[in-house]
């Protein structure tokens, strides 16, 4: 085997775009003001480096005027094609993410081998609740990214996303703690220590959050944003192309939406 190249070009390798589809998570926990803003920022970090990325949001269903997973998943859809430009789309998926849950359930292909639906894409985001990732994730090695804010609520809808992960996914996340630009030095000043605090007296747990300054208006991912993005890279989930070799009856069982779950 060829050793790597010592030189300044070695380290560039890092960056190749995978020939394989990858898979990274961020938890919708009802906190917008943390997710979304982060969500766009590390779209558009990756795409920065040169990887196409699709969003799969579970927030949202598919319909046949706005086809997204399940349609995928039914080959009724052909999907993003961003062809050979770097480039980022999102795609309904509430409903596709039920069938992928149902599929594993019955020890059907799941979510990891999906990777023929996104051929031309270099990373796939699924951004839903714990109760949707849980079955998706379960014992991989992928760290759902989990945003909290200064907002009233999202210590609480934060904590239980956390437990839920750990204990039925058994997934470990990525926790961000976006502080607010205007007063830093007051935004956000209890919420991370008492979610260390309540994760480490009910889960026996130790919270690291990242603390991340929150992105505003339309400005450009920032130098830890971009470091954020390619961290969960690391752990994100090869995408294998078994769904594209179930069986016509067996498709047809997995696609069968079950009830929205909460959180």
């Amino acid at each position: 085997m060829l050793d790597r190249p010592p030189n300044q070009a070695a380290g560039l390798m890092d960056f190749a775009v995978p020939q394989t589809p990858r898979l990274m998570a961020m938890v919708s926990h009802g906190d917008e003001q943390a997710e979304l803003p982060l969500l766009l920022r590390i779209c558009a970090a990756l795409v920065g480096f040169g990887y196409s990325v699709t969003v799969l949001d579970g927030s949202v269903l598919e319909t046949q005027e706005n086809p997204g997973l399940e349609q995928l998943l039914n080959f009724t859809f052909s999907g993003p094609n961003n062809g050979d430009t770097p480039d980022w789309s999102i795609l309904p998926a509430g409903l596709g993410l039920q069938s992928l849950s149902a599929a594993q359930r019955h020890g059907g292909p799941g979510i990891a081998d999906c990777g023929s639906f996104f051929a031309h894409e270099s990373v796939v985001i699924v951004y839903a609740n714990a109760h949707s990732l849980t079955p998706l994730l379960q014992g991989s090695q992928v760290r759902p990214l989990l945003a909290m804010s200064a907002a009233k609520t999202s210590l609480l809808t934060t904590y239980l996303a956390l437990k839920r992960l750990l204990l039925k996914a058994k997934v470990e996340p990525t926790i961000v703690n976006m502080v607010e630009p205007s007063r830093p030095e007051k935004s956000n000043p209890s919420s991370p220590t008492s979610l260390s605090d309540c994760a480490k007296y009910f889960l026996n747990y130790e919270v690291n959050p990242l603390h991340i300054m929150a992105p505003m208006g339309d400005e450009r991912p920032s130098a830890s944003i971009e470091r954020l993005s390619l961290g969960l890279l690391e752990n994100a989930m090869p995408l294998e192309a078994g769904w594209a070799y179930a069986t016509h009856r067996n498709r047809q069982s997995f696609s069968t939406p079950l009830p929205a779950g909460r959180h």
